[in-house]
């Protein structure tokens, strides 16, 4: 079968590096390196140890067709800079968040457009139906 199918059988990535954490003013932030929430940030208060929030920094689509381990993207590195926790994945994309909210600053900017441009197709779509009706209508109360 390896034969046949050769590249599924050898494709396997090397284990993710461990991201050291990040600590600032009694807050310890982790990205956790397990496939369940690749991607994610977490923040803890360090005297209690209570999960303070958790981002989805960034999601990886995995195609079911192809070796999963392969598709999978881990947070790489993180850093403290200009106030805000810089996360890099292993693409090379960076990402700030808040460091009491874990809010992505920019986030808006990347699904605006395409919230916009789905809001006018629907739209336009709408109007071009609502006249093709009408112009049934029309056709089949002159004929």
């Amino acid at each position: 079968m390896a034969l046949l199918f050769p590249f599924p059988a050898f494709a396997k990535r090397k284990a993710p590096k461990p991201v050291p954490p990040v600590v600032w003013e009694g807050v310890e932030y982790r990205a956790p390196l397990d496939g369940e929430h690749m991607g994610h940030v977490q923040a803890f208060e360090l005297p209690s140890g209570r999960k303070l929030w958790e981002t989805e920094v960034y999601h990886v689509w995995i195609n079911p067709t192809l070796e999963q381990d392969v598709q999978w993207v881990f947070i790489s590195g993180m850093q403290l800079e200009g106030g805000k926790l810089l996360v890099r994945n292993e693409r090379g994309k960076s990402f700030r968040l808040d460091l009491k909210t874990g809010r992505i600053e920019g986030a808006l900017r990347y699904w605006l457009p395409w919230f916009l441009a789905a809001t006018l197709f629907s739209a336009a779509a709408f109007f071009v139906w609502i006249r093709i009706m009408n112009s049934r209508r029309t056709a089949i109360s002159e004929g």
